[in-house]
């Protein structure tokens, strides 16, 4: 579920606080598997007080339980998992969305084949082409996956979250181009290529949580805004605050909140 295309918001670059209001990186709530019940906690640990995030290890998800899982789509989903060529990238949009499913249903105490998607207007456009919704339910989420992990955000308030593996250290260089100029700056100061690695994910991660948050998603220019890539868990951009996600060693992710 990215952010459609639309039409790019004017450039202003904002520099974040830390609050230190909570500063814990939050923890998610696991899920055991697509076809178990969530647990579905008051809050998402240490810092979590207004979201809930759920992971999944898609390694796993076995092929059984995901076909038990295929009927729950609808024919848009359906259509683009069949879009996939490649065999692993199918299997992730699948289970990322059947995992989404899982979770809103509990959520929102729905089965999850009863759950129909929806949009909201673009804030750059108009269009309705911007967050996801979830149709006749007060609940507002976001969907985020990279190979071997699913996170599903959920939250009264407008909510992004992002997930990526660490990508090689050689291919590095040529990733920069989409961090705002001081995070490229601080990135290449590092003395280490693993830390390196940390500092890009953790800058990449809270821009695309936030620009996910906003509904934008990539109609707005990634290097306009400064999220920074210190391993401070929390920061506040113009009214938005986004937040450090405790992942497995190899991942980094961050989620996004706005009050309403």
């Amino acid at each position: 579920m990215g952010q459609g295309g639309g039409m790019t918001v004017a450039a202003r670059a904002i520099t974040p606080s830390t609050t230190g209001t909570h500063p814990e990186i939050i923890e998610p709530i696991r899920l055991g598997g697509l076809l178990d019940l969530p647990p579905l906690a008051d809050g998402a640990g240490p810092g979590g007080r207004d979201v809930r995030i759920w992971s999944l290890d898609t390694t796993t998800v076995g092929t059984t339980e995901l076909d038990e899982a295929r009927p729950w789509f609808d024919p848009e989903e359906q259509e683009q998992a069949s879009s996939y060529v490649r065999a692993e990238l199918r299997q992730a949009y699948e289970v990322a969305h059947a995992a989404a499913r899982r979770v809103i249903g509990a959520v929102t105490d729905q089965d999850p084949a009863a759950i129909t998607w929806g949009r909201h207007d673009c804030p750059g456009c108009g269009e309705p082409h911007g967050r996801p919704r979830v149709e006749g339910a007060d609940v507002e989420f976001s969907l985020a996956h990279t190979p071997g992990l699913v996170l599903v955000a959920v939250s009264e308030h407008q909510v992004g979250v992002d997930v990526e593996r660490y990508p090689d250290p050689a291919d590095l260089p040529g990733l920069l181009g989409i961090l705002h100029a001081d995070e490229v700056a601080e990135v290449e100061q590092a003395e280490e290529p693993e830390d390196a690695v940390r500092r890009f994910t953790r800058a990449w991660t809270r821009t695309e949580a936030y620009l996910k948050g906003v509904g934008i998603g990539l109609g707005r220019d990634p290097q306009t805004d400064y999220l920074g890539t210190a391993a401070i868990p929390e920061r506040e951009i113009e009214g938005w605050l986004v937040r450090d996600v405790r992942v497995p060693d190899g991942f980094g992710a961050a989620v996004a909140t706005h009050p309403r």
